[in-house]
């Protein structure tokens, strides 16, 4: 099942095509040769590479990003929050953390230790990366009507980790580029790319509605009331300014009559 449903050699293009020139050049360096480029990060914090002994076949040096382990995407994340905390203002809140553990309780990857910040950022948004871990924009909470709504989006980007999203980006990243390209590249310049595949990139039109389908499904396993999920999208929609990251999501219309109808039919 294609990342982007679409043949490979395209799969990278529509990447790029998302990225401003100097990003794309970046990207493409860090990704074909291994460079050192900063993707248009403000400096990174240097993130301690992965053990990629463990995760290289002998012979032509392909990383098996298939076969991660919890506690190698834990550790992926952890360098990639290493990142997160040098672009943004990040902290934890307790409510946050009590219904993200109450979400992850009834998820598919209930072995995953998950960790759940809030971004000091007014704009409406948030993203989740790998080994458990979620971001919550503030401008998102103050958004929420109530408790429901809110752990409707923790419940979405916990399903977007359950479902190894930001992993597939990175297998679809490599499969395009080709296995020998990437053998110079070191945890440090991975931690880079992912960074830039999770926060800065949508996921596929097949990943949100994954992600939807899934988290209503956390939703109602842990007690919330089903109908926020929908409720919350159509808020969003009824603004006189929908938040930008709308934009990059499948139709939220759409989004919408297929949660409704989900719920209807109790799946």
């Amino acid at each position: 099942m294609n990342f982007f449903q679409e043949p490979q050699s395209t799969q990278m293009k529509e990447i790029f095509s998302r990225l401003p020139k100097k990003l794309n050049k970046g990207l493409s360096l860090i990704l074909g040769l291994g460079t050192a480029a900063s993707v248009g990060l403000s400096a990174p914090k240097p993130a301690e590479a992965l053990p990629f002994q463990d995760l290289i076949v002998p012979g032509i040096q392909y990383f098996q990003l298939s076969n991660l382990s919890t506690k190698e995407k834990v550790k992926l994340g952890s360098n990639i929050h290493q990142q997160v905390r040098s672009n943004y203002r990040v902290g934890t809140n307790a409510n946050i953390t009590r219904i993200g553990q109450k979400l992850v309780r009834s998820s598919s990857c209930s072995q995953t230790p998950f960790k759940f910040y809030v971004v000091q950022d007014p704009s409406i948004n948030a993203f989740a990366t790998t080994g458990g871990y979620v971001y919550v924009h503030s401008g998102l909470i103050n958004a929420a009507d109530n408790e429901d709504q809110l752990a409707s989006v923790i419940a979405h980007e916990i399903a977007h980790i359950c479902n190894d999203d930001l992993i597939g980006k990175l297998r679809q990243a490599q499969l395009a580029q080709g296995a020998a390209s990437l053998a110079g590249l070191n945890g440090s310049k991975l931690t880079a790319v992912a960074y830039q595949l999770a926060v800065d990139l949508p996921n596929s039109r097949e990943a949100e509605f994954n992600a939807d389908a899934k988290g209503l499904q956390y939703l109602q396993r842990a007690g919330y009331d089903p109908n926020a999920m929908p409720a919350f999208l159509k808020k969003l929609v009824n603004r006189s300014s929908a938040p930008a990251f709308l934009s990059t999501h499948p139709n939220p219309r759409e989004r919408i009559s297929v949660l409704e109808r989900k719920i209807a039919n109790n799946r």
